[in-house]
This record gives C-alpha cells, sequence and structure tokens, in this order.
C-alpha cells in the first residue's frame, strides 16, 4: 500500500534537492532568471490575449470561434506534452540515488513523490496562471460561466498533457536500455533533433511542426477542449464534445495512474543492454591506425591524436560545442532546399564552419583537454609539440575529408568558375588545416578545467566561451580575404574595378589567406607549446 506521508516527503527532498543544485551552478541560475524575466511578458500578454478574445466573441466579432478555442487548446496541450515529457526523460524519471531510494520505499511511492515534486513546481503556477487567463477570459465575454468551463478546460488539458508526456518519455527510456540498436543510436537522435529544433527557432517556421500536429489532434479528444472551454459564451460549441472532453479525460488520467508505475518498474529495475566491442579486432585496428599515424607524425603525438578520436567516438555528446558553428549553416542549408540551386555563397558558408569545426573540435582547450592525465602528459618529453600538433591533427584528419570534397563539390553545382572553385577549394584546404594551430595559441592563453554538465549524467571539460569568442573573430579576420574574393558580389565588384577576372581577383584572395594564415598558426602553435612546457600547478 503506497504512504501518503513516503510520498510527500519524497516530493519535498525532491524539490530541495533541485533547488540546492541549483545554487550549486550560478550560470544555470543565472539563466531561470533570464528565462523568467523573457516569460513574464509573454504570459502577460497571453492574459491581455484572454481578455479580448472573450471581448471579441461577445461582440460577434470573431468567426467561427470554436476553432480558435480548439486552436489555442491543442496547442497548449502539445506544449505542455512536450515539456513534461522532457522532464521526465532528462530529469524527473532519473532521480539521484535511485538504488538506495528503492531499497527503502516502493518504486510507486518514489514515482509519487517525483510526480508529487513536479506537480509543486511547475502545477501551482500552472493552476494559478490558469485561473487568471480564465477570468480575463469570463471579463472579456461578460460571462461568468466562462471561469468554471475555461478554467476545467484549461486544468484537464494540462493534466492529461503531462501524464501523456511521462507516458511517452517512460517507453522511450524503456526501449532505450533493452534495444542495443536504439542505445548505439540514442546520441545520433539526439544530434538531429537538436538540428531540427535550432532550424525551427532560427527560421521562425514554427508553423512546418505545430500544423500537422493541429491537424491530427483537432479531431481528437484534445480538440475538443476546445468546446468545454468555450460553453456559456460561444453558440457553434458541441455540449457532446465538451462532456466528451471530461470523460476521455478521466479515462487518460486514470489508465496512466495504472500503467506509469508499471512503466516505472520496468525501468528502474532492468539490467539495461551493454554494447560490446570486439576486444581483439579492436586493438588491432588500433594498432595498424597508429603505425599508419607513425609515418607522418611524431609518435607522443599519435597518442594524443587517437586519445581525441576515442574520446569522441565512446562519448560524442562531450563535442555537443561543435553545433554552434553548424548553427550558421541551417539558414544556407534551407535556401539552397528552398529553391533548389546551389548559390554561389553556400561553398564559402562551407569553407568557414568546417575550419570553424575544425578549431574548436580538440585544440581550442588543450590543456583542458587532458583531464587528470594532465601531469603525466606534462612530465612526458616535449610535451607542448606532442599536445599542440596531436589535437590539431586530430582535428583537421576528421574535418578535411568532408569539408574539402563538399566544397568542391558544391563550386562545381554553383555559379563558380573552375578557376574560382580551384582557388577556393586550395583555401579550404590551408583554412581547416590551420585553424587547429591557430585555436591551440587562444585555448593555452584561456584555458578551462572545470567540467559542465553536456546532458544529466554527462559532465566534461569544454573550451571557455572566452577562448571560443576570440577564436572565432580571429578565423573570420584570417578568412576574410578568402571569402570576399570568391564572392560574387564583392570579388566580382573588384574583378571589374581592375578590369581584370573574377578567377584572378579569387586566386589572389586565396594567396593572401594563405599569407595571413601560415604565420599566424605557426606563431599560435609556438605559443601554445612554450605554454603548455611552462605550464605549472599552484
Amino acid at each position: 500500500m503506497t504512504s501518503l506521508n513516503h510520498v510527500h516527503a519524497i516530493g519535498r527532498t525532491e524539490l530541495r534537492r533541485q533547488w540546492r543544485a541549483l545554487q550549486e551552478n550560478p550560470t544555470q541560475l543565472i539563466g531561470f532568471l533570464f528565462a523568467g524575466i523573457f516569460f513574464v511578458p509573454m504570459a502577460l500578454a497571453g492574459l491581455v490575449g484572454a481578455f479580448f478574445f472573450g471581448h471579441s466573441i461577445a461582440s460577434g466579432s470573431l468567426e467561427s470561434p470554436r476553432s480558435w478555442g480548439r486552436l489555442v487548446l491543442v496547442y497548449a496541450w502539445v506544449f505542455a506534452a512536450g515539456f513534461g515529457g522532457y522532464r521526465a526523460y532528462s530529469t524527473a524519471l532519473r532521480p539521484d540515488r535511485l538504488d538506495g531510494m528503492l531499497t527503502t520505499v516502493s518504486h510507486r511511492e518514489f514515482l509519487g513523490g517525483l510526480v508529487y515534486s513536479e506537480l509543486l513546481l511547475w502545477g501551482i503556477p500552472t493552476v494559478v496562471y490558469s485561473a487568471l487567463a480564465s477570468i480575463a477570459f469570463a471579463a472579456g465575454s461578460r460571462s461568468l460561466w466562462a471561469i468554471p468551463f475555461s478554467f476545467g478546460a484549461l486544468v484537464l488539458a494540462l493534466s492529461t498533457a503531462l501524464a501523456a508526456g511521462q507516458l511517452v518519455a517512460l517507453v522511450v527510456r524503456n526501449a532505450g536500455v533493452r534495444s542495443k540498436l536504439l542505445s548505439r543510436l540514442r546520441t545520433v537522435v539526439f544530434i538531429l533533433i537538436g538540428l531540427v529544433y535550432l532550424a525551427v527557432i532560427f527560421t521562425q517556421n514554427f508553423a512546418a511542426v505545430l500544423d500537422p500536429l493541429l491537424w491530427a489532434l483537432e479531431p481528437t479528444p484534445v480538440g475538443w477542449y476546445g468546446d468545454l472551454a468555450l460553453l456559456g459564451t460561444a453558440s457553434d460549441v458541441s455540449v457532446g464534445r465538451a462532456a466528451g472532453a471530461v470523460v476521455s479525460s478521466a479515462v487518460v488520467l486514470a489508465v496512466a495512474a495504472f500503467v506509469l508505475p508499471r512503466l516505472a518498474e520496468l525501468l528502474w529495475y532492468a539490467d539495461g543492454v551493454h554494447v560490446e566491442h570486439e576486444v581483439e579486432s579492436t586493438a588491432g585496428s588500433s594498432a595498424t591506425g597508429q603505425s599508419r599515424l607513425a609515418a607522418i607524425l611524431p609518435r607522443s603525438a599519435v597518442g594524443v591524436v587517437w586519445t581525441d578520436w576515442k574520446r569522441a567516438k565512446r562519448a560524442p555528446i562531450t563535442l555537443s560545442f561543435v553545433l554552434y558553428p553548424l548553427i550558421f549553416l541551417i539558414n544556407p542549408i534551407l535556401t539552397v532546399v528552398r529553391t533548389g540551386a546551389v548559390g554561389s555563397s553556400f561553398p564559402l558558408w562551407i569553407a568557414l564552419c568546417s575550419a570553424w569545426i575544425a578549431g574548436v573540435l580538440f585544440s581550442l582547450n588543450a590543456l583542458g583537454n587532458e583531464g587528470a592525465v594532465l601531469p603525466t602528459t606534462l612530465l612526458s618529453r616535449e610535451p607542448g609539440r606532442a599536445v599542440v600538433l596531436g589535437h590539431a591533427f586530430a582535428g583537421a584528419a576528421l574535418v578535411a575529408p568532408i569539408a574539402v570534397p563538399a566544397t568542391f563539390v558544391l563550386s562545381l553545382l554553383s555559379p563558380q568558375s573552375i578557376g574560382t572553385t580551384l582557388s577556393l577549394t586550395l583555401g579550404t584546404v590551408v583554412l581547416v588545416a590551420s585553424a587547429g594551430l591557430i585555436a591551440s595559441g587562444i585555448g593555452a592563453s584561456i584555458p578551462k578545467f572545470e567540467a559542465v554538465n553536456v546532458s544529466r549524467s554527462t559532465r566534461a571539460v569544454v573550451p571557455s566561451v572566452v577562448a571560443f569568442g576570440v577564436f572565432s573573430l580571429v578565423l573570420s579576420v584570417v578568412a576574410v580575404p578568402l571569402l570576399a574574393g570568391h564572392s560574387a558580389l564583392v570579388g566580382g565588384w573588384i574583378a571589374s574595378l581592375l578590369g581584370t577576372s573574377h578567377a584572378l581577383v579569387a586566386a589572389a584572395s586565396t594567396v593572401v589567406t594563405v599569407a595571413i594564415a601560415l604565420p599566424a598558426s605557426a606563431l599560435s602553435a609556438r605559443h601554445a607549446v612554450r605554454t603548455v612546457e611552462s605550464y605549472h600547478f599552484d
């Protein structure tokens, strides 16, 4: 039998734990404060919108209020389901000291406490805001009946949405701990979801995601909440659908109360799958790969390169900061998809972002990347040369096989001529090869050793924000001649001004970028080597 006292105690403890964790992370606390400041005007705008929505219904100036009511409730349901599912997957269903808690209380009590803490944290503000929105809507429509019906519709919609989100989160997590394939593809799926999310935010094309959901959910009981909310204010609502919304909500909540504990039991007591690797074949391929690298790199640098690659393969989420340069490719890619043609500027974006990624991948925090083995690294022979050269080669060797052919092929598909295509490809090779060396000196001057949370269960040492910004600025300065000379607008204008061909201007711009990149990378790498070799612990 579930003890309500245990549920209450677990919920309160979980709230205190989350608050302490937030206090220990000032950056996250500041982020929440800024998010709160951002949402305050949105919340006030929602109340104002509720008032004028009710006023337009009362005055008869709004056509088909039922469609608008369904639109609002469906969007609110989708948002609450997404938020609840994300919270359940990333935080609520992954509590600390899970094994210890399950030895003292049942999984039902523990799940009840976690849900109770979520309701206290998010449910109370949501209920208060729903009440204020209902009062504003009733004031606008000049109908007291609007308060209980709209408030009830909002509470039921949000409750069922949170339950649905948690059900989906539990199903996904159960599938993840039982499927080797899903375990291997989890990081890839998260990266794709992150790119889609960034694309939607960057392009502001929310309709591409929300319109199909509205079309699918409007005929279902989710859309019937709109009828329930407008009872007593609009004449075109259906009383039967409003009653169906209440009955279906009761069924969903009852099913959730029955299914959620069982899914939590399956998840928390599962052993989970383990992805096994063939040690012999891996060791053999590792030795072969290192021997090939030793033909072109010092033995000490080969170890750094191989370590970087193995870390990236084992935990690619620790390199999530590489997504920031990819944000700048979203709009050019969407332009190519929308127009069906490769513009002359698209290969330039590929060249710049490729060099950007090659620099930040491993070299921008050469000292911090060593982690616990930093003392051993510093005691080795010529540690600076090995660390700087190894990190730079590791990033360039991963990016160049993709960036250089992509730049060449896309330039051929664009209006670029053969001459500008060849010079741009050569410039891309130089940028990608020198980016890591340029980043090494900047990262060595502004190292970062503290680990940060890159996911709920993963901490990693990432480059400093200041170092990231400085490197981005320096790389942009180095790449400006190459990009300007190959631009149809700037390069073409310079060619017409000088009375020469665009291919010649492009070739000259490549020479200028090479003349800047080579000494800049040499000076930066020299500074990084000296910084690493002279580093000492306080």
